[in-house]
């Protein structure tokens, strides 16, 4: 689906104004439906340049390509066309990813000990930091040794984070973003109930334990609790952080489309996304 400000988009590229509809292809995990209001993807893990424009004139669609990277792993659920492949007037805090609580890249510990991980249900990276609880217990997971500055970002910009959840007996997740132990924000997310979740939570909701610096966090901590009910699980599998307040209308959402069915792109192999934009003249 074309979008509000991607539509504007395309009748600037018409006119001249502008040198092409777009330069970069995003991919991400979520799965809500398509809006024109989209400014981004539910849940973007990475995106591509687009390295080749051509025109399917059988089925009046422009193809869009790129290619996706030998190291990259993960599922792709949904994509989208960007005007630009950065935002040129982006300062140093701009959206990014901050974990995907991969095995082989970051050192998470459970409990202060080694942690579980799973490839049941992940979406993004090779495998996700499983928690089971067992009922009215908390598990609780750190990564430690970041050097994270978030100062720069509004109340109004958002985290963003997707888990699965195996059942209905999770009572509570929350994530932490420390300055030091005793010194740390709270994001609540609360209840849940069990499927892939992607959920955003704005900076500014976050609750200030002791005096944290947003511009010094050294460490991340990911807690589940169950209910009373029986043990549950949860499998995390990515946290970013979404710039969304810092408006430029070179750098715009075209489309956004959810793909049929989920597109696996296999670590060690280069894979080419495309992108179909259906055109009526």
């Amino acid at each position: 689906m074309i979008t509000t400000l991607g539509k504007t988009y395309i009748k600037r590229y018409l006119a001249g104004q502008v040198a092409s509809i777009a330069q970069a292809i995003s991919f991400g995990v979520g799965t809500s439906a398509e809006a024109l209001g989209d400014t981004r993807l539910a849940f973007e893990y990475g995106r591509s340049d687009i390295f080749l424009t051509s025109y399917d004139f059988t089925n009046d669609k422009l193809v869009f390509k790129a290619e996706l990277p030998s190291d990259l792993a993960g599922k792709i659920y949904e994509v989208g066309i960007w005007s630009n492949a950065v935002n040129t007037n982006e300062t140093v805090y701009g959206s990014k990813s901050i974990t995907t609580f991969d095995s082989e890249t970051e050192t998470w510990l459970t409990g202060g000990g080694a942690p579980v991980f799973t490839t049941t249900s992940t979406r993004i990276g090779i495998d996700s930091l499983n928690h089971t609880p067992s009922a009215s217990t908390t598990a609780t997971s750190n990564i430690t040794g970041l050097v994270q500055d978030f100062s720069g970002y509004s109340s109004a910009d958002i985290f963003a984070f997707s888990f699965n959840v195996g059942n209905a007996n999770t009572s509570n997740v929350v994530v932490r973003f420390l300055t030091d132990a005793s010194n740390y924000y709270t994001i609540t997310l609360g209840a849940q109930t069990a499927g892939y979740k992607t959920v955003t939570a704005t900076k500014g909701s976050a609750t200030a334990t002791g005096s944290p610096n947003w511009g010094s966090i050294t460490e991340i901590q990911v807690l589940t609790t169950s209910g009373a009910g029986g043990a549950s699980s949860v499998d995390y599998d990515g946290i970013r952080i979404e710039d969304v307040d810092y408006v430029n209308p070179e750098y715009v959402l075209v489309a956004r489309e959810l793909l049929a069915s989920p597109f696996t792109k296999v670590p060690g192999q280069i894979q080419e996304l495309e992108f179909q934009l259906a055109v009526s003249v």
